[in-house]
Parts: structure tokens; sequence; C-alpha cells
């Protein structure tokens, strides 16, 4: 799906717009302001650290959260309540 933005950019910045265009068209680039627009979008996101795709939707797309679906059973009934217990068990016996 392409949605459409307008955005407004003054004189200064249009010139300069105009003058990288020549030059990578120069230099033999052929591209538009749209695909240079979007360049410059993704090399900022990049280095930011953020990832295109990056997704604060759902706890589930998680690559952690997928995990947690192969984790193994340990047979101890109530961990979820016992694990204080059973962590000072382990440093008593160390």
């Amino acid at each position: 799906m392409i949605f459409i933005s307008t955005i407004r950019i003054d004189k200064k910045h249009l010139k300069l717009l105009d003058k990288l265009i020549s030059h990578l068209i120069l230099r033999g680039n052929k591209i538009s302001k749209k695909s240079l627009v979007a360049k410059l979008i993704e090399d900022a996101m990049i280095a930011e650290g953020l990832e295109e795709n990056e997704s604060s939707d759902s706890v589930t797309d998680d690559h952690a959260w997928k995990e947690l679906e192969d984790v193994f059973e340990l047979g101890i009934e109530d961990l979820s309540e016992k694990v204080d217990e059973l962590l000072y068990q382990l440093n008593e016996e160390e």
C-alpha cells in the first residue's frame, strides 16, 4: 500500500535537494526526488539504530516471546511460586 504525503521545503533546501540530485545524476546515479528522500529517511533510521520494520504493536512479535513456545517442562509444580525457595536452596548448597 502506498500513501501519498506532501512535504513543503523552503527555497534554500529545495535548491540544495536539486543540487544533490544533479550531482548524483552526473555521477551516473539515476534518481528521483522521491527515491532520494526515501533513501535519506532509511539511512537516518539506520544511523539512529532503528530498524525499518520495527514495530511496537504486539509483544507476541518479539523474538524472545516467540521462543517461549520452545521452553521445556521442569516438572516442578507451582514453579512460579517456589522460585525464591528453590534459588535459596541452591545458594545454601554451594
